[in-house]
């Protein structure tokens, strides 16, 4: 997957690697290689991550790969614990893999979307998930640009998804509350704007008069990496349906940060959302 679920993967198998007191491993290789459709690489090199990416956990996962259904089949009637493969199940948060015994090497898989699942080693992904300092020295004077006090990061992902009406994206109204909600909040209210396609997203607001500033007029060559830190230094929030800007707004330090979230329930698809254990308690779900 994309930035956003490689950081959810990373940090539910460190917590079970912290919890079993066993070694993790990264392989940052054989996901990619079936990636044909969308063409992601490994990110996480971004980041100040201990656990070391592995040669031979690419070849492992190419095997497995390769002999899946034969292993699938052989696995099928054993318990989780003796399975060579571990994948995710359901969606919403499954409370069971807090209490998996790790008794062999075994392959994790899936996106393990949300923070119940490494809650108890807050303080553990934080350090981990600390940008590298070559980022953040690249990135100061970008920051500089923005007033954090009334600054808004606002993103907005696009999905085209034929199994769903409005294709899997949030509906307009969100955005629209949303920006209200912080207009009584902040009157003088900066909205920064990120998104996959900012002109597309733009036309949304034509009829709010809001201040809203895409964030790639300022980086100019931006990337993902690049976002994803500028939106962490933000203190207020809307947020979209996508794994991207819930890790911004999470990776935000503001102990008095506001998120507000999307409430709607799309049940599949690249845009799903609004499942059991997706949310923080503490964010603001509209």
């Amino acid at each position: 997957g994309g930035l956003g679920n490689q950081l959810f993967t990373y940090a539910a198998a460190k917590r079970l690697s912290v919890f079993n007191h066993c070694k993790l491993y990264i392989d940052a290789g054989s996901g990619f290689f079936r990636d044909h459709k969308y063409k992601r690489s490994y990110r996480l090199d971004a980041f100040e991550i201990t656990s070391p990416t592995a040669n031979w956990g690419s070849f492992f996962g190419f095997i497995i790969t390769y002999a899946r259904k034969i292993i699938e089949s052989v696995t099928e009637k054993l318990s989780v614990p003796n399975k060579v493969i571990i994948q995710q199940k359901k969606v919403s948060f499954d409370a069971d893999l807090l209490t998996l015994q790790i008794t062999k090497p075994v392959l994790f898989e899936g996106f393990w979307q949300s923070e119940c699942y490494f809650k108890d080693i807050e303080s553990i992904i934080r350090s981990e998930f600390r940008f590298k300092q070559s980022i953040v020295s690249e990135m100061l004077p970008f920051t500089r640009q923005i007033d954090f006090t009334r600054g808004i990061a606002i993103h907005i992902r696009h999905f085209k998804d034929e199994h769903h009406s409005n294709q899997g994206n949030i509906n307009d109204d969100y955005y629209k509350q949303s920006i209200a909600f912080y207009q009584q909040l902040i009157p003088d209210a900066e909205f920064w704007l990120f998104s996959d396609d900012p002109p597309r997203a733009l036309l949304k607001f034509e009829d709010i008069k809001i201040k809203c500033i895409p964030i790639s007029s300022v980086l100019k060559d931006s990337n993902e990496i690049k976002e994803l830190f500028m939106m962490s230094q933000f203190r207020y929030f809307i947020i979209g349906n996508s794994t991207f800007s819930w890790w911004g707004a999470w990776l935000s330090e503001y102990i008095d940060k506001k998120v507000v979230a999307p409430a709607e329930i799309i049940d599949s698809g690249e845009g799903c959302w609004g499942f059991e254990g997706l949310l923080p308690s503490e964010w603001i779900a509209l």
